[in-house]
């Protein structure tokens, strides 16, 4: 029976993969803008503890070659080591820096996002562009972004890897290459498909009139991913919006990658926790986060096993080939085409074949020890839950409630 729904699991998985790949393939990178006018754009960039990173980062943002007016507001999220002197000697030298800073938390948004709500409020530009302390940007990357847009697009989301091409080192190294392609691709096909469901804060671009319509970061802002895929599917959300993700190497971003296999599973958890806050996803988008953890762990679970398993083990060879068939093959178009075989081979295997144990083990993890970007999101949600049952109550109390 678990080989069975394993099984049934598989081949729903599989048949989403085949969507998104059939997406990937057919479907044409968007065009640039040839020509002027530029808009203004406000570049925000929260920090936080970030004076080993912020001179690489600051550098390859001061070496824009982009055609319009932009400013760069770096905003210092209660630092305890250099990070603010690191940003005042740039500003010093450059008018397009300034730096900002958060002294108090706020009981409203989750920190990140309170950071970046700074930023946003400092400037007047009409396009606003987020970036993270410990990325890298090629200097067309600001010029790709923006210049990508089209008139009906509220935002632009940008790629973001680990390695450049063939950069990737050591086993480690390979998978998380590999699994950041994923998730990009993934991103890719479904924006592409009419999904705006989710970005990354550290590469995007949206406008700043259509994040006032949408209300700002609203209720979602205390949640950890209020700036990133919640920010998403709020601006998707307007009435005749779109979206448009740009993998341009132009516009693709390098952040840091992890130092050891302790801190990846760390960081995925961190990651799988934002998703305990089901009150603000959208359900299609949850419904796959879901389908996903649950289709990893059965599939985990049964492997390990399979060693005290009487009969069956047919079930789960086919429940393998069913996913490796599929997501293998489907992750090679993605990587063709955006000029990535280096990933492929071995390095694309290994990841599929752990791929399932690791998500299985994060989601399980997530329960136990929820984790949030420097802030409580774990009180946040008990806080949101409680209000939200005591408002029930009095609605229900009340006379004359509809």
């Amino acid at each position: 029976m678990t080989a069975a729904l394993v099984f049934v699991v598989a081949l729903a998985y599989a048949a989403l993969a085949a969507r998104l790949a059939l997406a990937l393939r057919r479907l044409d990178a968007p065009s640039i803008r040839a020509s002027a006018p530029w808009p203004d754009v406000d570049v925000v960039l929260p920090a936080r503890n970030e004076a080993l990173t912020l001179p690489s980062a600051l550098a390859a943002l001061a070496a824009q070659d982009y055609p319009g007016r932009y400013h760069v507001w770096v905003v210092d999220d209660r630092s305890e080591d250099a990070t603010a002197q690191v940003v005042r000697s740039v500003a010093q030298d450059d008018p397009r820096f300034t730096l900002l800073r958060v002294t108090t938390p706020s009981r409203r948004m989750a920190p990140k996002v309170h950071a970046v709500a700074h930023g946003i409020a400092a400037g007047r530009a009409a396009w606003i562009a987020t970036t993270d302390a410990d990325c890298v940007h090629p200097r067309g990357w600001l010029r790709t972004l923006i210049g990508a847009a089209r008139a009906s697009d509220v935002l632009v989301a940008g790629y973001v890897e680990t390695a450049r091409p063939g950069e990737a080192r050591g086993l480690l190294g390979r998978i998380e290459a590999v699994d950041w392609a994923s998730l990009m691709l993934t991103n890719r096909a479904l924006v592409r498909l009419g999904l705006a469901v989710a970005s990354s804060a550290n590469n995007q671009a949206y406008r700043r009139d259509a994040f006032d319509r949408a209300g700002g970061f609203g209720v979602t802002g205390r949640a950890p991913s209020g700036d990133e895929d919640l920010l998403a599917q709020r601006l998707g959300a307007l009435p005749g919006a779109t979206v448009t993700f740009v993998d341009a190497p132009e516009a693709r971003v390098l952040t840091a990658p992890t130092r050891s296999w302790g801190a990846f599973v760390h960081q995925r958890r961190r990651w799988v926790s934002r998703y305990h806050h089901p009150q603000h996803y959208q359900p299609r988008f949850l419904g796959g986060i879901v389908l996903l953890g649950v289709h990893s762990t059965l599939l985990a679970l049964a492997t390990l096993s399979a060693p005290w398993w009487g009969h069956g083990h047919v079930w789960l060879l086919a429940a393998w080939v069913a996913v490796l068939g599929v997501v293998v093959p489907g992750m090679r178009i993605g990587l063709a085409r955006l000029g990535r075989r280096d990933l492929m081979g071995g390095a694309l295997l290994a990841w599929a074949l752990a791929h399932p144990f690791y998500i299985a083990l994060v989601s399980v993890w997530s329960f136990l020890r929820p984790g949030s970007w420097r802030a409580g999101s774990a009180g946040y949600r008990r806080r949101w839950w409680r209000a939200w049952w005591w408002r029930t109550r009095r609605r229900r109390a009340s006379p004359g409630t509809h």
